[in-house]
């Protein structure tokens, strides 16, 4: 290996010129409505049944929807002295008399059945539903009492969750001009004054926060976005960058009762709070000279060695 006289290099690298370590803390302050939107819906009908049957006369019955509940009415017109028993999600309601009606609300509906118990030929009558449904088969969360806990984290638009130390999770971007940075006299802690720079950045991201139920299933998820203008103050003149890189993400919730003013019984205020460390520093690319020799690595040689075992 061989290696040149020393001589001058000229080598481009980063000169930092102010390195300090920035918190921000973001409050959110949210309102989130629990009531899922509800369809509703009526049926009326006139039906006759045999009687004498064992089995029952089904007159509605659902089929793949959850979530739905509702007010029914069976009116029992004309029997010729037979009784009507009714029977609801397959246990036994009532006997209904001829010229008498039953009429209840029922929080969960599967299905509505009659029987036309006697000896003459029919029951006749009308029967009445206005129920109440969900589109969707995975809503568990109704009212506050339903949520556990909650747990919130960094994420991206979609609820996904991401590292504090991934470049996309939380965005800081300076506000100011390289150029056009205000200058402030501080006074350090040798009693020495020195210039600094004001420096405005804009901190985005978004947070995803689910809600437990008692079962710690997630009943529900909301995904907010976040934005803060921070200020630090830093040696960054003119023709300086600013490198930006969050080092520690800490989120917290907690859920206040709606109050009265909004009178929504349905609704949760939710508190968000989110704290970001991040490592801030001045930078700018400078060309300085040094005095080194030039060398080549050596050659790769192949080394075959033989190993030989000794036997005792």
């Amino acid at each position: 290996m061989q290696n040149e006289k020393p001589s001058v290099h000229c080598v481009k690298v980063s000169k930092i010129y102010d390195w300090v370590n920035n918190s921000t803390v973001i409050k959110l302050r949210e309102m989130i409505q629990l009531e899922q939107k509800k369809f509703d819906d009526y049926i009326c009908c006139d039906f006759s049944v045999p009687s004498g049957q064992l089995e029952r006369t089904i007159l509605w019955t659902t089929y793949g929807i959850n979530q739905i509940g509702g007010s029914i009415c069976i009116n029992f017109k004309s029997g010729y002295g037979n009784i009507l028993s009714v029977f609801v999600n397959g246990e036994k309601q009532a006997e209904v008399n001829e010229g008498s009606s039953f009429s209840a609300t029922f929080t969960h509906l599967d299905s509505i059945e009659v029987q036309c118990i006697g000896n003459t030929p029919n029951c006749h009558g009308e029967f009445k539903i206005m129920f109440h449904y969900h589109p969707g088969n995975d809503y568990k969360l109704n009212s506050p009492r339903d949520i556990k806990q909650t747990i919130c984290y960094v994420s991206d638009c979609h609820g996904n969750p991401i590292s504090s130390d991934s470049g996309s999770s939380i965005t800081c971007k300076e506000l100011t001009c390289s150029d056009n940075r205000e200058c402030v006299h501080v006074t350090d802690e040798r009693g020495e004054t020195i210039l600094l720079h004001i420096v405005d950045f804009l901190v985005e991201g978004f947070i995803c926060v689910q809600f437990m139920n008692n079962q710690g299933e997630i009943c529900s998820k909301c995904i907010f976005p976040f934005s803060e203008v921070e200020t630090v103050a830093l040696c960054a003149p003119p023709g300086t960058e600013i490198n930006f890189k969050v080092i520690d993400v800490n989120c917290r919730t907690h859920i206040i009762p709606s109050s009265s003013f909004h009178n929504k019984t349905n609704c949760i205020e939710l508190v968000i709070m989110l704290s970001i460390c991040q490592s801030i520093y001045s930078f700018n690319k400078v060309i300085i000279e040094l005095i080194a020799a030039l060398c080549q690595p050596r050659k790769c040689t192949d080394c075959h060695l033989e190993v030989h075992e000794s036997v005792p």
